[in-house]
């Protein structure tokens, strides 16, 4: 079924696919495509789209949409639900009735998830991970004067690919390990995949049980994905969900905390795939976020059409770069879109970057852009590090990467109320000028946020820079807390940032 609408001029749409942040806002001169019938991006999807104007659209099961300059909206491919509704006023509106419709109640994500710095080992052991560098790693961020948090054990601790037991030579007392962690004041999240080598001692009792995907052909399914060809667990599958169970559970019993869930990504089935329940490869990776929701501490980085659900949600791995769309440019963007588009726990993936080619030869990084990325995160929903700032920069920026942790740290009782306000209105705790302050002519700032409704947050976000301007909304007065200095709203003010200053300005009354 084909529905049609008309973009109003001075009307502006975000939602859909998290990864086209810097697409948005789209308007009636926008020429745009999402084809979510198969999420192929490598975040999150949602056909979820809001509208400044008091408007929304939801297709319980993903659709096209397509936005033609001159204004017409086009739905089509689309099957389930669809609710297209308006009258709400504005963007906050909208996006609160479209929660209130089609999002769950229900609890917060664990509050050190967003209160507490999470850090990943990737970047510094990539798949070398073993107890003593992860205990080294560990003493390091508490030596170094930061925060312990969540940590994240990152691909390379386990036997195999669907073999989720610790490797014995790397971790030969793994229970131990974990309690070290434990004692330093860090929970423990354990990466994990949907992906089953052939290999693994279980492969044929899983094969014969029918947990694994199927080719239409009959035979198992064996997919390409980064890090070789693999067969795939198929979550509609009771079998699947009970024996990858069955692991996770045994390393809890170890100690462990929780796990990040990555992969699931639709786009690795196939639509006339064999499986249990008979599902479209967007049920897959909704069936993937929904297992990973069994766990308090977990983190996804796919997921399709699980709007509202309490998981903690990742942007996909950014370059260490200034430009581009994998770049510093895209964190304010993904991350308002990750809101609007129903996901208000995201993480804005690791500060400078995340991408194994750009740490894999072991050359000297960017420290201005370590340091404007920290900066950039320092106020976000969270914050995550890997690359080990504390240790391996110079001592100006292991200083501002300390103060960065420390700011976060003041405003804990405030994320905290944040994280009760979302549980009842499902508000991001990150929010573009056009959520907070409607038609203001605001909708198509980008490089400035709001965290909930009192701190304006503006990084730095290119090389070089120590002065920007930042959009001040009218009707309230702001103070730029870096130096007191007060402003009236309904301007656009420049304020000096060298390198170890974040802009960040609190709204007065």
């Amino acid at each position: 079924m084909t529905y049609y609408l008309a973009c109003r001029p001075d009307e502006f749409w975000w939602g859909g696919a998290v990864a086209h942040g810097m697409d948005m806002p789209l308007g009636d001169t926008s020429d745009y495509e999402l084809n979510g019938t198969i999420n192929r991006t490598d975040n999150q999807y949602n056909a979820l789209f809001v509208s400044s104007c008091g408007r929304y659209i939801y297709a319980e099961n993903g659709c096209i949409f397509r936005m033609e300059a001159g204004g017409q909206i086009t739905l089509s491919e689309v099957k389930g639900e669809v609710d297209i509704s308006e009258g709400h006023g504005t963007l906050k509106g909208a996006y609160r009735a479209a929660a209130a419709r089609h999002f769950a109640a229900g609890r917060a994500v664990p509050e050190e998830m967003i209160l507490a710095p999470q850090y990943s080992t990737w970047v510094e052991m990539l798949r070398h991970v073993c107890a003593e560098k992860l205990g080294a790693y560990a003493e390091g961020i508490v030596q170094g004067g930061m925060a312990p948090g969540i940590l994240i054990v990152d691909d390379g601790w386990m036997r195999d690919y669907g073999d989720w037991r610790f490797d014995a030579e790397k971790f030969p007392d793994p229970a131990h390990t974990l309690a070290r962690l434990r004692g330093l004041g860090f929970k423990t999240v354990l990466w994990v995949c949907p992906f089953v080598n052939t290999t693994v001692p279980d492969f044929a009792k899983l094969a014969e049980s029918g947990a694994l995907v199927r080719e239409r052909t009959g035979g198992i399914a064996m997919r390409r994905w980064w890090n070789g060809t693999s067969a795939l667990l198929d979550m509609s599958s009771p079998a699947a969900a009970e024996w990858l169970g069955a692991q996770l559970d045994a390393l809890r019993a170890l100690g462990a905390d929780g796990f990040k869930f990555d992969a699931g990504d639709a786009s690795y089935y196939d639509s006339d795939d064999l499986t249990f329940g008979q599902v479209t490869p967007n049920m897959q990776s909704k069936l993937w976020a929904q297992f990973a929701a069994r766990y308090e501490y977990a983190e996804l980085r796919a997921c399709v059409g699980l709007g509202g659900v309490p998981i903690m949600q990742r942007l996909a791995d950014k370059n260490s770069c200034w430009e581009g769309r994998k770049g510093i440019l895209a964190l304010i963007p993904n991350m308002l879109q990750a809101g609007l588009a129903g996901y208000p726990y995201c993480c804005p993936d690791m500060v400078g970057g995340g991408q194994e080619a750009d740490f894999a030869d072991g050359r000297v990084h960017d420290e201005e852009l370590m340091v404007r990325s920290c900066q950039c995160s320092a106020l976000m929903t969270s914050i995550q590090f890997s690359y080990a700032v504390w240790q391996r920069s110079g001592k100006r920026a292991q200083d501002i990467v300390r103060a960065c942790v420390r700011l976060r740290g003041e405003y804990k009782e405030y994320l905290r109320s944040l994280l009760k306000q979302c549980e009842k209105t499902h508000d991001p705790l990150m929010r573009g000028m056009e959520y907070e302050f409607p038609h203001q002519g605001l909708a198509r700032v980008s490089d400035q946020f709001m965290l909930g409704e009192r701190l304006l947050v503006a990084p730095v976000l290119y090389k070089g820079m120590e002065r920007r301007g930042v959009a001040l909304p009218a009707g309230c007065r702001w103070k730029y807390i870096p130096t007191g200095a007060v402003y009236d709203g309904g301007q656009t003010v420049q304020v000096e940032a060298p390198l170890d200053v974040l802009p960040y300005f609190e709204r007065l009354g």
